[in-house]
């Protein structure tokens, strides 16, 4: 810490950083916008002349259709206007003669099949031949068929007749215009694509290079901070507004501070060291409980022993057996009492449970916490008055029924044998509620009010507990209170009494 506050020159300052290490952002920037940009031209190509292909091949296909529609309606015309009612015999009679009119008028090379697939008649018959034997087997059997040759699509139809298939025709359309315009198209897309990539690509790089110029400042600033060379103080890295503006100011703040944070981090090992003390002296607490524990379980044990050997030996004696009887049932009923709430402490201290919380209208609630007392208490010969004041909570109304109700049944366990009382009453002082339980049983002494709330705690001959008790209902309560953001605690009451205090935030 001395070091680190030591004041820094303008000159020792300025030590470069670091040396290269890889691609720089620089480059990585520009390299992935590039090839953002290649994808996207590249997709957009691709489904350009992917669409120009589907509408040449439709034109194409459309056009081919309709020549051999005209043709074989020119054809049915011929055969049956003539005299010549056999197909294969017309078909060898006028095929060459009408390939060359055929072709002269739909300017493509018509080659006309009869019935049987032979060769009739050829618009240029010198022209070579192309092997279209399987397509012709197609168009043979009623079906159209054709098929791509270098610059021409060949394309067979069948021809109908009335009375059947008359031969197949054949046309030959040149598609080199076709294929030119495709080819211009994918140069073009090319061009545009590569020009708009380099343009990018260098309007990319100047632009990512002003703002690693700024990135590589701020790294340098870090590492000077790491040095223990903090920035003086009013020291602007940029006077640019963005992001990387903020940061820098953000940088040369966290500089400032650091001297404070290294004070901060000595009070925190004096709170750790005061933490280690804390830690040592609820060790000796535990060892205490354990200790508590372990004589509250061997009491009623031993009890539960001394009466199961006297049954051994006087098993015959109905009284004996009786009073065996019930002093086991009690001292049984108190250790399963003991280990519950000795659980429900536990878990209590160890999980943070959740609080189901709700609108809880605290006078009723308190009403019927004392209907569910009363019947206690008037079998002890204790009065029970309530006096309430409307207020509504936003609480856990579970967790608040099982406070009052443990304070509520210490205050009738504790109280005197005659004429005892026990007075339940609530009111709002500053922001809180506060429920006063006092009672007219033995007063706890000042020096106890604090021990009572510990597990297992002892008190004077007059206050001890009866068989019934289990010293855990006390701390409980006083745990689930601080879980509802309030506070459990004992003063002296004005009735002449003992009184218990809970107070809780509306």
């Amino acid at each position: 810490m001395k070091g680190a506050l030591s004041s820094n020159t303008p000159q020792d300052r300025k030590t470069p950083l670091f040396g290269s290490r890889g691609l720089s952002l620089r480059w990585k920037f520009p390299l992935l916008l590039a090839g953002l940009l290649l994808c996207t031209v590249g997709v957009l190509s691709t489904l350009v002349l992917i669409g120009i292909q589907s509408n040449q091949k439709n034109q194409i296909e459309n056009t081919l259709k309709r020549q051999s529609e005209l043709i074989g309606l020119t054809i049915r015309q011929e055969y049956l206007a003539g005299n010549q009612k056999d197909p294969q015999q017309f078909m060898k009679l006028r095929a060459t003669e009408l390939a060359g009119q055929l072709g002269i008028s739909s300017n493509m090379r018509i080659i006309l099949y009869d019935a049987t697939g032979q060769l009739s008649g050829d618009s240029l018959p010198v022209a070579p031949q192309v092997n279209v034997k399987q397509a012709l087997t197609y168009a043979l059997k009623g079906q159209i068929a054709y098929i791509t040759a270098g610059s021409s699509v060949i394309y067979l139809s069948p021809i109908q007749g009335s009375d059947g298939l008359l031969g197949v025709v054949q046309l030959h359309l040149s598609i080199a215009e076709q294929q030119a315009f495709y080819q211009d198209i994918v140069h073009l897309l090319l061009g545009i694509g590569l020009s708009v990539l380099i343009i990018s690509f260098v309007v990319g790089w100047l632009y990512i290079r002003k703002q690693t110029t700024d990135i590589g400042r701020l790294t340098q600033e870090t590492h000077f901070i790491s040095q223990g060379q903090y920035p003086p103080p009013h020291t602007t890295l940029f006077t640019r507004k963005d992001e990387l503006g903020q940061l820098g100011d953000g940088i040369v703040q966290m500089g400032q501070m650091i001297a404070q944070s290294m004070n901060d981090l000595e009070n925190e090992k004096q709170q750790l060291e005061q933490a280690v003390t804390k830690l040592t002296a609820l060790e000796q607490l535990q060892k205490a409980f354990i200790g508590n524990i372990s004589h509250e379980l061997k009491t009623p044990i031993t009890s539960i022993q001394a009466y199961a050997d006297l049954l051994n030996m006087y098993g015959d004696d109905p009284t004996l057996v009786h009073e065996a009887s019930e002093s086991i049932a009690k001292e049984t009923k108190r250790l399963i009492e003991l280990i519950e709430d000795s659980i429900r402490l536990s878990l209590l201290e160890k999980y943070d449970f959740e609080l189901q919380v709700t609108s809880v209208p605290l006078d009723k609630l308190l009403q019927d916490v004392a209907k569910r007392t009363q019947g206690k208490a008037s079998t002890s010969g204790i009065d029970l008055q309530v006096q309430t004041v409307a207020v509504t909570l936003t609480t856990d109304p579970k967790h608040l029924m099982h406070i009052l109700l443990n304070l509520l049944d210490n205050a009738v366990k504790y109280n005197r044998s005659d004429h005892g009382w026990i007075h339940l009453s609530n009111e709002l002082y500053d922001h809180k509620t506060i429920i006063r339980i006092s009672n007219s049983g033995a007063i706890i002494p000042e020096d106890q009010w604090e021990n009572v709330f510990e597990p297992y705690a002892t008190l004077s001959s007059d206050r001890a507990r009866t068989g019934s008790g289990t010293g855990l209902g006390l701390p409980l309560a006083r745990r689930l209170a601080e879980r509802l953001q309030g506070k459990l605690y004992i003063k002296q009451s004005d009735l002449s009494g003992t009184e218990f205090v809970l107070e809780l935030p509306l």
